[in-house]
């Protein structure tokens, strides 16, 4: 302002008082807070707009250095201070005169003092102004971006330890569960073991009922407890299928059987009907998950039939040499489910309404299972319902079917039980279980040998030769793997390649990769069923037919 009014530069005098009057105001708006950032940056840039098109267009009739760090600015300052939108606006508002003075006048004379300039050194002071504001938004800019950049850092620092927390979790609660399953399997293995010893011989037809009550009630917490581990398994990709050998026919035959104690309770028919074509047939499937998705199917449908029957039926739908397709259909005659809800009850922890769990139990795991496990048979869980009607669930899966003429044969495992060629020996810590094998054993004409931890089972194996351990897999001194690594480790070649079955209430994840790491053949999991352990020892005999307990 000195400078102009000395040199008489009366309208650019003018201009200043009126811009400084302007900026005092809003500044006093501003500190008074009675207008906002946002609505302050639009009068500035409105300001700034008019500047620059009078400038080009009526004052300075020019485009000067003022006028382009001016432009500069506004550009720079309509991001900042509103938004990108108005950024762009406000740039396109500032630059438009430039365009036009360009296509009119053709070059720009930025240097060129033309008249009505301001003087020397006015014209300097505002230049290196401009180039100070520039320099000062950037220092903002850089260190607005640097701090971003720290923050992200700092984010993927507490990212990665977040992570390695929960993987830390994950990992403890794998742990957890499986010493909750060692824990709940071992006694359970004792209770329906010996469930199953009684029933075989029961002494009247009350205490028979007695231990059918029992056994349901020990294989329905069985069910439970797995539900819970798979369900823990699906969900960290853990659960993989078996390839075994597999009767349909006889399959069904032993869910019916042991559900039907259950439906009798109920005063319900339990029904099944399996395609003739199937009886003489043996597939290649994982007898377990299937066995799960019908115990889980069927036992859903007795649990919400009050009267009626429940129906299983297996049906040929193709069948070819080497594959079959069958049909799966669980059909009840009980409460049905609204159309709404039938997607639902597939979900984790979800059922029809919120007066299911109360008045019928149940964790909402089991449909979420048999969901998952139906589309890891390659097939998908389908639904009809009808209130008040009843409810038909269906799947089909197309087998493999096994050509295998040594597939052992039912009555071999229902009528023969000679186990007497094998010698056996048998590392459990456990006195309940030890106890049980023992009756098991008995009833097959077979003794056992037992050892209580792993160096007892080294020791043993060291110094006498046997057929096969029944090998615990959490014992104290030395563990399952451990002791099986320093069997294979033997100098006796005969000993160190004893078959080893791993007996285990665990399942940990990475329970099998452990198993097959260390050297052993096979594993069964506790409960163990009497017939499948008979079949399996039964299968090393039919290996060797000719060898006795004394060349062994």
């Amino acid at each position: 302002m000195p400078f102009v009014w000395y040199h008489n530069q009366i309208l650019q005098f003018y201009r200043a008082i009126g811009l400084l009057v302007v900026y005092s105001f809003l500044l006093k708006l501003l500190l008074a807070r009675s207008i906002s950032v946002i609505k302050l940056g639009h009068i500035l840039l409105c300001a700034g707009v008019f500047l620059v098109w009078s400038s080009v267009f009526f004052y300075g009739q020019t485009v000067n250095i003022i006028t382009l760090q001016f432009i500069f600015i506004m550009v720079l300052g309509s991001f900042f201070l509103i938004s990108r939108r108005f950024g762009v606006f406000y740039s396109v508002l500032a630059i438009f005169p430039i365009a036009i003075f360009i296509l009119t006048k053709g070059r720009i004379e930025v240097f060129n003092q033309t008249e009505g300039a301001l003087v020397s050194p006015a014209y300097e002071i505002i230049v290196i102004l401009n180039f100070i504001t520039i320099i000062v938004i950037h220092d903002l800019f850089n260190n607005a971006f640097t701090k971003n950049v720290e923050e992200k850092i700092n984010l993927n620092i507490q990212f990665e330890n977040a992570l390695v927390k929960a993987n830390e979790a994950a990992n403890s609660k794998t742990d957890f569960l499986s010493t909750m399953s060692h824990e709940l399997r071992t006694p359970l293995n004792s209770v329906i073991g010996m469930t199953d010893l009684l029933l075989s011989n029961p002494i009247n037809e009350e205490q028979a009922e007695t231990l059918k009550a029992l056994k349901f009630s020990s294989t329905s917490l069985h069910s439970l407890i797995n539900d819970i581990l798979d369900f823990n398994k699906i969900g960290s990709d853990k659960l993989m299928l078996e390839a075994v050998k597999v009767n349909l026919n006889r399959l069904i035959k032993d869910i019916c059987s042991g559900l039907n104690f259950q439906a009798k309770e109920k005063g319900i028919q339990l029904n099944f009907k399996v395609d003739e074509r199937l009886h003489p047939i043996y597939v290649i499937t994982d007898p377990t998950r299937l066995s799960q998705i019908i115990y889980n199917l069927v036992g859903n449908a007795i649990k919400f039939t009050s009267k009626g029957s429940v129906q299983i039926n297996l049906e040929v739908i193709n069948h070819s040499e080497e594959k079959i397709k069958v049909k799966f259909s669980v059909i009840d005659t009980g409460l049905g489910i609204k159309e709404e809800d039938q997607e639902r009850i597939f979900e984790v922890f979800k059922q029809a309404s919120l007066s299911t769990t109360r008045n019928y139990g149940g964790t909402g795991l089991g449909l979420a299972i048999v969901k998952k496990l139906v589309e890891m048979l390659g097939s998908k869980i389908q639904l009809t319902s009808e209130i008040g009607i009843g409810s038909d669930f269906y799947f089909e899966v197309s087998f493999d079917i096994s050509n295998d003429l040594q597939v052992i044969n039912e009555d071999d495992i229902n009528e023969v039980f000679d186990l007497e060629q094998l010698k056996v020996l048998v590392a459990e810590d456990n006195a309940m279980n030890r106890l049980l094998l023992k009756k098991v054993f008995s009833k097959w004409n077979s003794e056992l040998v037992f050892v209580e931890n792993g160096l007892e089972a080294i020791e043993k194996a060291s110094t006498d030769d046997f057929d096969v351990i029944l090998m615990d897999l959490h014992m104290p001194l030395v563990d399952g793997y451990e002791a099986t690594k320093s069997i294979r480790e033997l100098q006796d070649v005969k000993k160190a390649n004893v078959h080893i079955i791993a007996l285990t209430a665990s399942v940990s994840n990475n329970m099998e990769e452990k198993i097959i790491q260390s050297g052993m053949n096979g594993f069964m999991y506790k409960p163990f069923n009497a017939n499948d352990m008979y079949a399996t020892l039964k299968g090393l005999i039919k290996v060797n037919p000719n060898k006795s307990s004394k060349d062994s």
